[in-house]
């Protein structure tokens, strides 16, 4: 069975055998910029702790437990953060929570289409109507590459696992999880991680985004 040996939870095992099994879901992810790690790829990390710092440099984790399964075309990384949430190490010092586990987070990316980070932005992610727009743009969605055909296999996915296309509640649920997913730096050469909402001063836009979201 693939990923036996892993130390990855078994929900998300589930569904990285099923996506890896399928050339054309394994596909469909890979054009939303989700390249999902088959066992020797996340064994790697598993066994080599310094992969990961390679990519962070040194520093101190604000959770225990990061687990790598997937990958992007710029090298960053989608992690599983104590065996629950799910999260992004970028390679340009950005890292955050993107969903509230695993299953969330298959309903977000099969549901949004093409590249997660079209919604993590304030803008955007402050009400539903931006969500939506964004969400629906025909030209948003015409930068990719057949992603109509994209959308045939991902609507197979939802409707097998009961998934739905309102997810602008959990993509907020997610991307405001607290305590906040944050390498601090443990060398003068490099500096705290920002959030993923932008790229100069992204912990100020979470929590700006957050405090607008209360009032309403």
């Amino acid at each position: 069975m693939q990923y036996k040996k892993s130390n990855l939870p078994e929900e998300v095992k589930v569904y990285l055998r099923e996506i890896i099994r399928s050339e054309v879901l394994t596909d469909a992810f890979y054009d939303c910029d989700i390249e999902i790690y088959d066992e020797d790829q996340v064994q790697e990390f598993e066994e080599d702790e310094e992969l990961l710092l390679e990519l962070t440099g040194p520093g101190e984790f604000t959770y225990k437990s990061i687990k790598p399964f997937a990958g992007d075309g710029s090298g960053a990384l989608w992690v599983v953060i104590d065996d629950s949430r799910i999260g992004y190490i970028g390679t340009e010092g950005e890292c955050g929570i993107v969903a509230r586990n695993i299953h969330e987070f298959m309903n977000i990316a099969s549901a949004w289409g093409g590249y997660l980070a079209d919604y993590w932005h304030e803008e955007v992610l402050a009400s539903r109507e931006a969500f939506y727009n964004t969400m629906n743009d025909p030209e948003r969605l015409e930068d990719y590459d057949g992603w109509k055909e994209q959308e045939k296999v991902f609507k197979k996915f939802r409707e097998k696992h009961g998934f739905t296309k309102e997810i602008y509640e959990m993509a907020v649920a997610g991307i405001t999880v607290t305590p906040f997913f944050i390498i601090k730096a443990t060398d003068d050469e490099y500096v705290d991680t920002n959030a993923l909402i932008s790229n100069q001063d992204g912990q100020e836009s979470l929590e700006k985004l957050i405090k607008r979201l209360e009032s309403k």
